[in-house]
């Protein structure tokens, strides 16, 4: 079995095209980072799953320096809690969050993360 790759929801104005550069906003100058949720639908066996920060084939107008990630929800917390572990950026297109256990087949895992331009 596999985890699902899941493409980013963004908390505001996220991209949606190959190498869209955001319009700004009052917060322009002050952003370093593009915020964003996914939800994983775990398999029980692997403990890492693709992130794509469009559709997995899109780019961002820049490759991000690093993900930050952490749990934030997800039916696996009722029965026992998965974490974010470790996250790896793979590309412009793509990256990896790693998770500390593999969970329960079916049970999903939501995550909160931050692309660092």
């Amino acid at each position: 079995m596999a985890i699902t790759a899941q493409n980013g929801t963004y908390l505001t104005q996220g991209p949606t095209a190959s190498g869209q550069v955001l319009a700004g906003n009052e917060l322009t100058a002050l952003e370093n980072a593009i915020i964003g949720t996914a939800t994983f639908t775990l398999d029980g066996t692997l403990t890492s799953a693709t992130l794509n920060f469009i559709d997995g084939t899109k780019t961002l107008s820049f490759t991000p320096t690093a993900i930050e990630a952490q749990t934030i929800g997800g039916t696996q917390l009722a029965a026992a809690p998965v974490a974010v572990q470790g996250t790896a950026v793979t590309d412009n297109t793509k990256g990896t969050i790693y998770f500390s256990g593999a969970g329960t087949a079916s049970n999903t895992v939501k995550i909160l993360f931050r692309l660092v331009k």
